[in-house]
């Protein structure tokens, strides 16, 4: 099984994947710089290409301080990533900026209390 979680706004994407075998990390950076329309077209460029790098992914957290993390949610639903949109199991707030130790922290958090009742998790 593998979970990953990811903190996200408009200029940042920072993947975690967490499985047996350990973590791996990915770093993205987008070419949004604003609201403009050629944003929101870089935007979508930047959710595809996330999108692409979670396809395997069983279960997925999202986090993030601003309206980025949900964008990605409808992008999922919307553009043609169906599984990837059914292996998303939250979004939810983060500090804009925290260490890779808050959002690994965060992360383990959320996928404790959400498989709390859950055999052999």
């Amino acid at each position: 099984m593998s979970n990953y979680s990811i903190w996200l706004d408009h200029q940042h994407a920072y993947i975690y994947k967490f499985d047996l075998e350990g973590m791996e990390e990915m770093t993205f950076k987008s070419d949004s710089y604003g609201g403009s329309n050629e944003n929101h077209q870089a935007d979508e460029k930047f959710f595809h290409k996330l999108a692409g790098k979670l396809e395997n992914a069983d279960e997925v957290a999202i986090f993030g301080p601003g309206v980025a993390k949900d964008q990605f949610k409808h992008h999922c639903e919307n553009h043609h990533h169906a599984k990837l949109a059914k292996a998303i199991v939250g979004v939810k707030s983060m500090m804009a900026h925290p260490t890779k130790a808050m959002i690994i922290k965060e992360s383990h958090d959320f996928f404790k209390n959400l498989h709390m009742w859950t055999k052999n998790y």
